[in-house]
C-alpha cells in the first residue's frame, strides 16, 4: 500500500514536470526575441564575455586603451565566455542559454516548494504561474544578469534546504556546492549579500557555529581573488553611484542623511503600490508620476503583502530563513537610488513572492473553509484554488504571452534605426583606430566594431573638451534616443 502511494506520487511528479517542460518549450519558442535589447547593459556584458573568451582578460575592448574593467562584476561575463567557448558567440545562442537557465529556475522552484510544503500540487501550481510571469520571460530573452543570478541563487537555496546540519561540516558534501553557488551568485550581482546574510542569520539562530564560521570563511576566501584584483582600482563605479544623489546627475553630489531618508521613503511607497503588485499580477508598464498614489493601489499592495506574510508565518519549514531573506533583499532595495526603478531589481525575488502569495491564499482558505463549507471542506480549497489559478493563468498568462510576441515581432524605433545606421557608417568609413564619443557605448560598438567612449558628465565645457581630447575622440554622435544627458553635457 505504501509503495503504491509512493509510486503514484512519483508518477504525478513526472507528469507535472513533463507539463512544465512542454509548456516552457511552446511559450519560449513563441516569444523569443532575436533583436538586441536596447538596454545598454546587455551589450556591455556581451563585450566583457567576448574579451574573456578571446583571452583579452576582463577589459573594455570597446575602448582604445583596452583598460581593465571594474564596473560590472565578472560572473555573468564568465557565463557568456563559457557559452562562447562551448557553443558560439552568436547573440541568439547566448539568449537561448538564458532561456535554459530560466527553465532550470522553474524546475528548482518546483523542488524548493515541494521541500517546503511536502505538496506536489502546490509546487506545480507555483511553477506553472511563474512560467507565465511576464517579467521572468522578458529577462530570459535578453543578455542580462538577472536570470543567471536567479538560477544560481535558487540553486543555492535548494542545496541549503537539503543540508542536514547535524552532520559535521567536512562530512557534509552538499555544503560545499552550496557555498560555491552562493559565492558565484555574489560574483553575478552584489544583491546576493541578502542571501548570504539570511543563511548566516539562520545558522546563527540554530547555533550551528561550525557552519557559520565555515560559510563566512569560505565566502571570503572565494571572493578574495576579486578583492585582490580590484585593490589597485580607483574605485568601483557601481558602488560610487549608490552614494550619489542621482547617478545620472553626478554634479548634484553625494547623499546625506536626509537624502537617504527620502530615498527610503520613496522606495517604500513605490514597492508597496507598484513594484510588488506588478511583479506578480501585471504585465502592463508601470507609470511613475508625481501625482499622489490612489488609495486603490495602496490597498492592493498591502493586501498582497499581507497574504505573502501570512504565507511565511504558516510555512512548516524554514520560515525564519525565508522571512530573513525577503527582509534582507527588500532592505537593500530600499536604499537604492530611486531613479533606478522598475521590477528588474525585484526580479530575483519574484518566484518566491509568487509561491508565498499562492501558499498564503491556501492557508487563508483553510481558516475560512470550516465556516463557509463545513460539509464539503475536503473539496472546497482545491476547487477555489483551481478557479483562482485557472483564471490567473488564463488572463495574466495570455496577456503576457501576447505582449511578448508583439515585442518579439516588432522592429526598432526610427531613432534607434538611425543610431545603428550611423554606427554602420562609422564601421565602413572611418579608420580602424578611430574613436567615437556616444551615449550608449555598447550598442554603438556592436554595430560599428570601432573604438568608442562616453562623454564626461560635467557642466564645465572646457573640462568636457579636455576629456574628449584625452580620449583621442575623432567623432561625436548627437543622438535622439530620448536621454537628456547628451544635450545637457555634450551639446554645449
Amino acid at each position: 500500500m505504501i509503495k503504491s502511494i509512493a509510486a503514484n506520487k512519483r508518477l504525478i511528479r513526472i507528469i507535472y514536470i513533463l507539463i512544465l517542460t512542454i509548456t516552457f518549450i511552446k511559450i519560449y519558442s513563441s516569444i523569443f526575441d532575436k533583436k538586441v535589447s536596447l538596454v545598454g547593459d546587455n551589450v556591455s556584458y556581451y563585450m566583457l564575455g567576448t574579451a574573456i573568451a578571446n583571452g583579452d582578460g576582463y577589459t573594455n575592448i570597446q575602448h582604445l586603451e583596452k583598460e581593465a574593467h571594474y564596473h560590472y562584476p565578472p560572473g555573468y561575463p564568465m557565463v557568456i565566455a563559457g557559452v562562447t567557448k562551448l557553443f558560439s558567440n552568436d547573440i541568439a545562442t547566448i539568449k537561448v542559454f538564458n532561456g535554459v537557465l530560466l527553465f532550470g529556475v522553474i524546475l528548482l522552484l518546483f523542488f524548493i516548494v515541494k521541500k517546503l510544503t511536502q505538496n506536489d500540487h502546490i509546487a506545480f501550481a507555483t511553477s506553472f504561474i511563474a512560467l507565465l510571469n511576464y517579467h521572468l520571460l522578458v529577462y530570459s530573452t535578453i543578455m542580462m544578469s538577472e536570470i543567471p543570478f536567479l538560477f544560481f541563487s535558487m540553486l543555492c537555496v535548494w542545496l541549503f534546504i537539503k543540508i542536514d546540519f547535524s552532520k559535521p561540516v567536512l562530512k557534509n558534501w552538499i555544503f560545499f556546492p552550496m557555498l560555491i553557488c552562493l559565492s558565484f551568485s555574489f560574483y553575478i550581482r552584489s544583491v546576493a549579500l541578502a542571501l548570504f546574510v539570511s543563511i548566516v542569520f539562520y545558522l546563527f539562530l540554530k547555533k550551528r557555529w561550525s557552519y557559520v564560521f565555515s560559510l563566512i570563511g569560505g565566502f571570503i576566501l572565494l571572493y578574495l581573488p576579486w578583492i585582490i584584483r580590484n585593490s589597485h582600482a580607483t574605485g568601483n563605479s557601481y558602488v560610487h553611484q549608490l552614494f550619489l544623489k542621482n547617478p545620472y546627475k553626478p554634479e548634484l553630489g553625494s547623499i546625506g542623511f536626509l537624502d537617504i531618508c527620502e530615498r527610503i521613503s520613496v522606495n517604500i511607497e513605490r514597492y508597496i503600490t507598484k513594484e510588488i503588485p506588478s511583479s506578480i499580477l501585471s504585465s502592463k508598464d508601470v507609470m511613475y508620476t508625481d501625482a499622489s498614489t490612489p488609495f486603490s493601489e495602496w490597498f492592493l499592495g498591502f493586501l498582497i503583502i499581507g497574504v505573502i506574510l501570512f504565507g511565511i508565518l504558516r510555512l512548516p519549514k524554514f520560515k525564519i530563513f525565508i522571512l530573513s531573506y525577503s527582509i534582507a533583499f527588500l532592505s537593500l532595495l530600499m536604499v537604492w537610488p530611486h531613479v533606478w526603478f522598475g521590477t528588474r531589481f525585484l526580479l530575483p525575488l519574484i518566484p518566491l513572492l509568487i509561491f508565498l502569495f499562492i501558499f498564503g491564499m491556501i492557508e487563508l482558505l483553510k481558516l475560512v473553509s470550516p465556516k463557509v463549507s463545513p460539509k464539503h471542506e475536503k473539496y472546497f480549497i482545491p476547487t477555489v484554488m483551481m478557479l483562482i489559478l485557472g483564471l490567473w493563468s488564463f488572463t495574466y498568462g495570455s496577456e503576457s504571452i501576447v505582449k511578448l510576441q508583439d515585442e518579439a515581432n516588432g522592429v526598432y524605433a526610427s531613432n534607434y534605426k538611425n543610431y545603428f545606421a550611423l554606427a554602420d557608417w562609422v564601421q565602413k568609413n572611418t579608420p580602424d583606430n578611430s574613436v567615437t564619443s556616444v551615449r550608449k557605448e555598447g550598442l554603438f560598438y556592436l554595430f560599428s566594431k570601432k573604438n568608442v567612449t562616453n562623454y564626461k558628465k560635467t557642466l564645465d565645457k572646457e573640462a568636457q573638451i579636455e576629456y574628449l581630447k584625452s580620449k583621442n575622440v575623432d567623432y561625436v554622435v548627437v543622438e535622439q534616443l530620448g536621454y537628456s544627458s547628451t544635450h545637457k553635457y555634450l551639446v554645449p
